[in-house]
């Protein structure tokens, strides 16, 4: 599968996973916090529509913020796991596996 066959395949899961594959705290309240603040805000708009009150839209504004900020911890926890030589999926205390030299059968 090619680099731009897997961009054009989208998949819930990975965005609430870390690079390991076990599901992100962080980043499944980061989702469940930006969509509910999409809802608040969608209502807000009706409010403000007809009362001119803008408080909602003004909180749920700031909670997609904050919902965006889990989702962008979670990805730079996973990136500086990866720069500092942890491999994905390891426990702390494994030794790193080796690569072995891929060897060709004579013939």
């Amino acid at each position: 599968m090619t680099a731009k066959e897997m961009m054009g395949k989208f998949s819930f899961s990975q965005m609430t996973s870390n690079s390991d594959g076990k599901t992100s705290s962080s980043g499944t309240m980061g989702v469940y916090i930006i969509i509910m603040s999409v809802l608040a805000f969608v209502y807000g708009c009706f409010e403000f529509h007809y009362s001119g009150k803008a408080d909602v839209m003004m909180y749920s504004s700031a909670n997609i913020i904050v919902g965006a900020g889990l989702l962008g911890y979670r990805k730079s926890v996973d990136k500086t796991s990866i720069e500092n030589g942890q491999v994905p999926g390891m426990k702390t205390g494994e030794e790193k596996p080796v690569d072995k030299p891929e060897t060709t059968p004579d013939v």
